[in-house]
């Protein structure tokens, strides 16, 4: 019979001694750490934490046991450390957190990492856990996912007391300067937005309205030079906003349409989102990936909107209208309100960008999939055009008239009702003293979303909410059981200050096109590929759709 020797009773009390203090450590350190506020701010000085001290006790075991024992020892000692640490976080979620009464699938009250295997088609899954566990549901540890027009109120309203605090919202920004969308506090967003809003007062979208004239006389000579072959509707959708928001935004032409693909810009735009999207919408690896810089496409595409801000500075003049004179002014002004420094302004030169590309593009991409397969209401609304071409300007649509016309603002509606650009509203945090959505209590420190796409397929706000139904907006209103379960541009103090923008590109591209193209699927095209290769990337992205396109005579 083996008897332990002397040395080996040592080393394995050793063992013992190791493991048991090392899983004491990993409970502590949860218990009097990680769950006693919000830790995210402090990922890269978590994360160097753990490796400092993991080389340190590496270099002491070896040094005290050798080589082989010190390394087993070692190993022994972090396992332990890390299984009682991830005990500690699943038995508190699951039954300790302030949340665990609140209903939703296991794996989400587990880990927000259950996120990043959904995360190509998430607002759906999101969907189904609203239709299974009802109208508030847990979709992640600390987070609520509400479907509710009081919780949109009481989350987005003027009156909320929800703040951007504590949300992803905190790692957006350029060296520091927060751009309009991630201002987490309220009297710095109010005094940016009025900029803004100056940017976008009703004379200058005139001119603007001008500039996407043009990008839509460039897209149907794109079409006339490709004839009848093929072509990516969610590729040009994508091009034709990007180009639009070059001229109004900085009086520059990308010509992408024109070249018929992305240009650099657009390409880490695209790269920037995919990411967000492939790792499920989780905040820390973007905290660490920004205090890291451990992403060179976001740094390039910082420094390309940059680059656009100061190009646009310095061809400034009086006669120029775009959006960026209009945050120059600002910043040149004895007494900035809002464009304080260069940094404030090169980080809305971003917003520029992002904000007016990748939203229209997802809504102008469905449009033509449900007028492609529809030749009966192409023809509708080709007769109601008719009512309108060359009324304000001669031989041209206006906004000013099809901005008028119902079936047209149908189809855009019920596109945006079914395919929202962005699947959740923003988050918020909960106040510490928390809020109640229909009577129910919602704990303080909470991070909570308001469902768009939930809301806008919700049966409870209308009738069939999965079918493409136009009417709904126009001839049968009976469909629509409450339209302040609509709010494709968001509610509250911080909706989207481009809303007027979106509307003008999408009612101007799809008139332009419809009344001088008659289009339907590409042969081998069952548009299929448009749901199946979307994406969930904080701003839908659809699939490939390829149609053909034929000039009227």
């Amino acid at each position: 019979m083996d008897i332990l020797n002397p040395l080996q009773s040592i080393t394995l009390n050793r063992l013992e001694i190791t493991c048991l203090l090392a899983a004491g450590t990993g409970l502590l350190s949860h218990v009097f750490y990680f769950v006693r506020g919000y830790r995210v701010p402090q990922t890269v000085g978590i994360v160097v934490v753990h490796f400092a001290s993991a080389a340190a006790l590496l270099v002491l075991s070896l040094l005290t046991n050798g080589l082989s024992r010190g390394f087993l020892i070692f190993l022994a000692g972090s396992i332990s450390y890390f299984l009682a640490l991830l005990f500690s976080i699943v038995i508190y979620r699951v039954f300790f957190h302030p949340l665990k009464n609140f209903p939703g699938p296991l794996a989400a009250k587990i880990s927000k990492l259950n996120n990043v295997f959904l995360a190509q088609h998430l607002e759906d899954y999101q969907l189904k856990w609203t239709r299974k566990y009802g109208d508030i549901v847990r979709i992640a540890p600390n987070e609520l996912l509400v479907v509710s027009i009081d919780g949109q109120q009481k989350i987005h309203g003027s009156q909320a007391r929800t703040s951007k605090r504590h949300t992803f919202y905190d790692f957006i920004n350029y060296r520091g300067a927060q751009n309009l969308d991630s201002i987490t506090e309220r009297e710095e967003h109010r005094w940016r937005r009025q900029v803004w809003d100056r940017a976008l007062n009703t004379k200058s979208l005139e001119q603007y309205e001008v500039y996407t004239r043009e990008v839509c006389h460039t897209w149907l000579d794109k079409l006339a030079s490709i004839g009848n072959q093929p072509i990516d509707t969610s590729l040009y959708s994508l091009l034709i906003p990007f180009d639009n928001m070059g001229k109004m935004g900085y009086s520059a032409d990308f010509g992408t349409v024109k070249a018929g693909g992305e240009d650099r810009m657009l390409h880490l735009i695209e790269v920037s989102f995919k990411a967000i999207g492939q790792i499920g919408q989780l905040s820390w690896p973007i905290a660490l990936s920004k205090d890291l810089n451990l992403s060179p496409e976001q740094t390039e595409f910082e420094t390309l909107a940059c680059e656009l801000a100061d190009e646009r500075e310095k061809n400034d003049n009086e006669h120029l209208e775009d959006i960026m004179k209009y945050f120059l002014q600002d910043y040149k002004s004895e007494k900035p309100k809002a464009f304080f420094n260069r940094n404030v302004l090169y980080t809305d030169s971003q917003v520029i960008m992002i904000g007016g590309t990748d939203t229209i593009a997802a809504a102008l991409s469905y449009c033509f999939y449900y007028l492609a397969r529809d030749s009966t209401l192409r023809q509708r609304l080709r007769e109601e055009l008719a009512s309108v071409f060359g009324k304000s300007v001669p031989g041209e649509f206006a906004n000013a008239d099809v901005g008028n016309l119902d079936l047209l603002n149908a189809i855009i509606d019920e596109t945006m009702r079914l395919h929202n650009s962005v699947c959740n509203n923003g988050a918020r945090s909960t106040p510490p003293e928390g809020i109640t959505v229909d009577g129910v209590h919602i704990p303080g420190d909470v991070t909570v979303f308001v469902g768009i796409h939930a809301m806008h397929r919700s049966p409870k706000f209308f009738e069939k909410p999965d079918e493409f139904i136009p009417e709904r907006w126009t001839t049968h209103p009976e469909l629509i059981i409450d339209k302040r379960a609509f709010h494709p541009f968001l509610v509250g103090p911080f909706n989207c200050v481009g809303k007027r923008i979106a509307l003008i590109v999408l009612r101007l591209v799809l008139s332009y096109t419809v009344w001088n193209y008659d289009f339907e699927f590409a042969p081998g095209e069952d548009g299929t590929r448009i749901f199946r290769d979307s994406r969930n990337q904080l701003i839908l992205k659809a699939g490939k759709l390829e149609c053909v396109f034929k000039k009227r005579e």
